[in-house]
């Protein structure tokens, strides 16, 4: 069993964690938001090129709707987190790569307590 346990800062908006992907071409450590209202995992174009992924001639396509729109996003697998991942770019202003969403923690026993200010991820 695996197990994550890390400190969150009590004022900050969001929880950030910095995942490590890993694709057939490589690896990528990215800074992602912990977003439990996301159906998927989002990272951004050019990194799923980095790992090895081709996002144009991905055939299969999911629709996400985002702040301002609704689009089609291609869908890959990462190697390293065996889950589905939709490829799509977050505004230059967030300051992130991603988000870490239910495409992934679905998979988790998670546990945020944020009077404590902990955050622990727990493999089943």
């Amino acid at each position: 069993m695996q197990r994550l346990f890390m400190r969150i800062n009590k004022t900050a908006p969001i929880i950030v964690l910095k995942p490590l992907l890993f694709g057939p071409d490589g690896k990528c450590r990215v800074k992602m938001a912990l977003d439990t209202g996301a159906t998927f995992t989002k990272i951004p174009w050019d990194i799923a090129e980095h790992l090895g992924y081709d996002p144009a001639t991905t055939a299969e396509k999911v629709i996400i709707t985002t702040a301002s729109t609704i689009e089609k996003a291609p869908l890959i697998t990462l190697e390293w987190m065996k889950v589905f991942d939709v490829v799509h770019d977050l505004p230059p202003k967030s300051r992130l790569d991603g988000l870490l969403g239910l495409s992934f923690l679905k998979h988790l026993d998670i546990n945020i307590n944020f009077k404590k200010g902990s955050l622990e991820l727990k493999d089943p």
